[in-house]
């Protein structure tokens, strides 16, 4: 009899503290995201008055993270490797001679149906992390600070009206490299994304001129996976 009573009373107290363990809601840090993928609306900053954004000009990235847990905290930080293009649509067309000679063209609305001047870059990035407590589906409020460093591998000038359509490519002039901060914040896989461009977008060339203030920001959507 003592023992059945000394049993159900190791089982109490088992059940007592496991219900407490759970009220209390440990958090334990879980690795974060591998991948993500940022579209984005593009603009310029710093660009000179003759420049007529297009509403198209946008940006894709993808980038590929290791995440690195800091202790047992909501906090990490995380590294990686990805790939990002943009697209610059507006006025500005660069044609480019036979000599390689490029010269900026300036047009009017009438002038083409499609016309951007675009760059492509192999990024590098850090993220400092903060991930809140998740719910019952595994969602958690999210902000990601992080700056990135980017080498160019292409860039190239596009045009498209009624009678023709030419694309020049390796068009010269453009920044080697890009770097600059962004932030990511939202709850779930998706998220608003932001980059402010540090770096000058135009380093060389026929732009110098006209185009040495010039930045990139961009404003959209981000999703982690």
């Amino acid at each position: 009899m003592i023992q059945r009573k000394l049993l159900l009373l190791i089982c109490c107290a088992f059940i007592a503290n496991t219900t407490y363990a759970q009220r209390k809601r440990t958090f334990i840090p879980e690795p974060g995201e591998g991948v993500s993928f940022n579209t984005s609306s593009l603009w310029v900053v710093g660009a000179p008055e003759e420049f007529v954004a297009g509403m198209r000009a946008n940006s894709q990235a993808i980038h590929f993270m290791r995440d690195n847990v800091i202790g047992i905290s909501h906090f990490s930080w995380a590294w990686g490797l990805g790939y990002s293009a943009h697209f610059y649509n507006g006025n500005l067309h660069l044609d480019v001679a036979e000599d390689g000679t490029t010269t900026p063209v300036y047009l009017a609305a009438e002038q083409y149906n499609s016309n951007r001047f675009a760059t492509e870059y192999v990024d590098a990035s850090v993220e400092f992390r903060y991930r809140g407590v998740a719910n019952s589906k595994g969602r958690y409020n999210r902000f990601y600070l992080g700056g990135l460093v980017g080498y160019k591998t292409d860039s190239y000038s596009y045009l498209k009206n009624d009678n023709y359509r030419v694309k020049f490519y390796n068009v010269g002039g453009f920044n080697p490299l890009r770097y600059g901060v962004y932030a990511k914040v939202g709850r779930g896989q998706l998220n608003i994304f932001g980059f402010y461009g540090l770096s000058a977008l135009v380093t060389d060339g026929p732009l110098m001129s006209d185009w040495s203030q010039a930045r990139s920001m961009n404003a959209g959507l981000s999703i982690t996976l």
